[in-house]
């Protein structure tokens, strides 16, 4: 008789990644629906999968809101490279970071509002977060190195500071969500403080 290929281990470990990612995206889709801090109960109710399943995989719902976050922030952090970054005259490397910048806060809006409600319960959650600035700060000091090497010490500083802020994530959420600015015109705005903070 022929021996199957896989097995029943194999289907067994296929059926729980399945079982996580529909998991994963019940949460998402929850965040979406301004359920903020989903339970395990409720993403059981809407995914299907049973609630031992999700303490089995992921042990309380704080560490599964925490993945779900995290998985949203990687996709992001892809669509937020700046290609030749650094490089280019001023003006079009203003609009290459406010591009990127719009493009990944379009993919984690949702989850950037679930981690501010439950980053008080979450310290892993506050810790990659605080990872995530960095990254974002790193990246604005490169795309403007040529600016920011004419400045002292103390003004790089300062510069930094305000430009990561202008164009950090809550900024943009702030402009969108809370003063209902278009995206277009959020972008723009965000382009005239880069310029007036940053031009030579």
């Amino acid at each position: 008789m022929p021996t199957s290929e896989h097995s029943p281990a194999d289907g067994r470990t296929a059926r729980r990644s399945e079982n996580r990612e529909a998991a994963l995206r019940c949460v998402v889709d929850l965040f979406t629906s301004n359920k903020l801090v989903p339970t395990i109960e409720m993403v059981a109710e809407a995914s299907g999968v049973s609630i031992r399943s999700l303490y089995r995989y992921f042990g309380d719902g704080q560490a599964m809101i925490r993945e779900a976050i995290e998985s949203l922030v990687t996709e992001a952090k892809s669509a937020g490279i700046i290609p030749n970054v650094g490089e280019g005259p001023f003006a079009e490397r203003v609009e290459a970071l406010v591009a990127v910048r719009f493009r990944a806060y379009k993919l984690v809006r949702f989850a950037l509002r679930a981690a501010l409600v439950n980053i008080a319960n979450n310290p892993e959650l506050a810790a990659s977060q605080h990872r995530t600035r960095g990254l974002l700060e790193f990246q604005f000091k490169a795309q403007f190195a040529p600016e920011l090497s004419q400045l002292d010490e103390a003004e790089q500083t300062r510069v930094t500071q305000a430009g990561s802020a202008i164009c950090n994530l809550e900024f943009i959420d702030m402009l969108c969500d809370r003063q209902g600015v278009s995206e277009q015109d959020a972008q723009a705005i965000v382009r005239r403080l880069l310029t007036d903070i940053l031009a030579p």
